[in-house]
């Protein structure tokens, strides 16, 4: 009786987080255009990819959901961003308040399922196919009269 293993209900998931065109060009000039024209977010099973563009080329991130940290809207004025290990990121120049509860909301259901429960879960799995796998190798060294070790003898 083979357990399968645990599925994400979780589908993957592409979120645009991009600045304003009109708040880039702005900054532009005073960040030497460093800041990112376009951010992207995919939100896969295991992780969360970052990808910022820039004139200057393209960078990418990736974090599992367990190592994002806490993940949290956080407000300046009436500008709204997501906090996480990835920084502040503030689609449409912090003025895109729905897009920002998206992600929060994505990303924090995604650490729960992915998170201790979860863990539990596949714990529990591992343990019992472990089991299964030891009644078979006891019963493959009965077939083939090898004698088993005291410590073998007391699991069963």
């Amino acid at each position: 009786m083979s357990s399968s293993p645990l599925k994400s209900t979780f589908p993957v998931k592409q979120i645009d987080a991009s600045i304003s065109c009109c708040c880039w060009l702005t900054l532009c000039p005073l960040t030497c255009a460093t800041v990112p024209y376009r951010t992207t977010l995919v939100l896969d099973e295991e992780e969360v990819t970052k990808t910022d563009v820039t004139i200057c080329g393209q960078s990418e991130s990736k974090r599992p959901y367990g190592e994002l940290g806490s993940v949290a809207k956080s407000n300046f004025f009436c500008c709204v961003a997501v906090t996480s290990s990835f920084g502040d990121i503030s689609p449409g120049c912090g003025c895109n308040p729905e897009t920002v509860d998206e992600i929060v909301e994505e990303l924090k259901a995604r650490q729960r399922g992915r998170g201790d429960t979860a863990q539990i879960q596949r714990t529990e799995q591992i343990n019992q196919r472990l089991n299964e796998m030891d009644h078979k190798l006891s019963l493959i060294m009965n077939h083939l009269n090898i004698p088993q070790s005291q410590e073998m003898t007391d699991r069963m």
